[in-house]
């Protein structure tokens, strides 16, 4: 098998023999993945002020509820069932009058005292009058809910998004300053992922110094490429280990390939 100069350019694509640094633009995928980045630092931003929210309402309802609960009479409305059939989670949802005006409520029913309620049967209801709408069956109280999560949540979706950021960007700085080469398919092994099977492809080729250097990508056709095909990759040029196979998926030479 014949090993290609680096000086070799037969084969390699006209938009990376343009001067360096290339013009580059974000592609489809790309700009997908940026527009992913985009929505989970919104989502982590809202997530956190709305789990801080959450968890400041039930803190404050715990303490209010020690000091001001009134109980007055209500009545099952409606026992709901999700999750399991043989053991499943009920929700009863109840009515009752409160300063002069009836309203709603539902809680959790606890596994052993799931059989103690029926529809229409009556309950006592415990609320709280500087907020009528919390209220509880009497028997269960409000709990506090942690504060972590309103940490968490924006934490781990910035990260995913500056992860997806960095990605593309990287894609970028590589075709944009990247040297061309041809390199050759010196293997090719049939592989099975979570979303069926795929081609990994494995390659060689030469940088300008003479030094040798293997990579290897997914293939998703259904056709493997035939070992000894020449295929086009570009390397950072001070980084000869950092490589990829062109087209790159995030970004392309504008008003190129």
């Amino acid at each position: 098998m014949r090993r290609r100069s680096p000086l070799d350019s037969v084969g390699v694509p006209p938009p990376l023999l343009r001067p360096t640094p290339r013009h580059v633009r974000v592609s489809g995928l790309g700009a997908a993945l940026l527009a992913i980045a985009a929505a989970l630092v919104a989502i982590g931003i809202w997530g956190g002020v709305e789990l801080g929210r959450r968890a400041e309402t039930a803190q404050r309802r715990v303490g209010l509820f020690a000091s001001e609960r009134v109980v007055t009479g209500g009545e099952v409305i409606q026992l709901r069932k999700r999750g399991d059939r043989d053991n499943p989670r009920v929700t009863a949802h109840y009515r009752y009058a409160a300063q002069g005006r009836e309203l709603t409520g539902q809680t959790s029913l606890r596994r052993g005292e799931q059989e103690n309620y029926a529809a229409g049967s009556p309950v006592a209801v415990w609320y709280l009058p500087s907020e009528p709408g919390a209220s509880w069956l009497d028997g269960y109280s409000p709990r506090g809910e942690p504060g972590w999560p309103a940490t968490a949540v924006p934490l781990g979706c910035g990260l995913a998004a500056m992860a997806l950021i960095l990605a593309v960007r990287r894609q970028s700085n590589l075709l944009t300053s990247g040297r061309p080469a041809m390199a050759t398919i010196t293997k090719v092994e049939k592989k099975r992922g979570d979303h069926g099977s795929y081609w990994m492809v494995h390659y060689e080729w030469n940088t300008l110094s003479g030094a040798s250097r293997t990579g290897k990508y997914h293939h998703n056709k259904k056709i493997a490429p035939a070992i000894g095909t020449t295929i086009p990759i570009v390397y950072d040029r001070d980084n000869t280990f950092r490589h990829s196979k062109y087209p790159l998926p995030f970004v392309r030479i504008a008003d190129g390939i």
